[in-house]
């Protein structure tokens, strides 16, 4: 996939073209489509068979998430000249988007796919992650997530500091991509089904 300067997703073929990069595995498409979003790509450390993350050269720590997360303490996006480069320098290395265009809300994998059945009853589009089946990230508009900051179980992600890892990252796929038929919510309309979802909980958890 060309990358080029453009951050329009285009309609038609163009989108289509995208949303097929995005549940592919090829990282370099991958991380070419998600600049055609017009979000920042940054490079993450790669998960190697018998030996593991990457990261553990660095330190002799279990990682939590080998092979997407990003490499050093931030995400540092690419420049669009290097990008194709420095991820065929790097075969397998994580795709790390930091949170510029969009907030992530990180929660429990069984309160992500709640959260996302009720969602989808309403017509209600929200792009979702899953990290195999330990957490779910749903993204809502840029600047709203801190609405959520006091939900008990849920981590915001906002700015340029916080990151999410994109598939093909190590364990990452999509549940739900994002698409040019619906911009990403605010997290305004999200939060009705996500207090719901975390409230029956509480009330399984209390029971229990």
């Amino acid at each position: 996939m060309e990358i080029t300067d453009g951050c329009s997703t285009g309609t038609g073929g163009d989108m289509g073209d995208i949303v097929q990069a995005l549940h592919g595995r090829d990282t370099i498409e991958s991380a070419a489509a998600y600049h055609r979003l017009g979000w920042p790509v940054a490079i993450g450390h790669r998960q190697r068979t018998g030996s593991g993350c990457t990261c553990r050269r660095e330190a002799k720590l279990h990682c939590i998430t080998p092979g997407a997360h990003p490499v050093g303490d931030t995400a540092k996006p690419l420049d669009t000249a290097g990008l194709a480069a420095a991820f065929a320098a790097a075969p397998g290395a994580g795709v790390i988007v930091p949170c510029t265009r969009f907030d992530a809300l990180v929660v429990a994998h069984a309160i992500g796919m709640a959260v996302m059945l009720r969602a989808d009853a309403k017509n209600l589009h929200i792009p979702c992650l899953t990290a195999g089946h330990t957490t779910a990230t749903l993204l809502v508009a840029a600047g709203t997530g801190t609405l959520l900051a006091d939900c008990h179980r849920v981590e915001v992600r906002s700015g340029p500091d916080a990151w999410v890892a994109m598939p093909p990252s190590y364990g990452v796929r999509w549940d739900t991509a994002p698409d040019d038929e619906h911009p990403i919510p605010p997290a305004e309309a999200v939060r009705p089904h996500l207090a719901e979802v975390l409230k029956l909980a509480q009330a399984t958890s209390t029971r229990g």
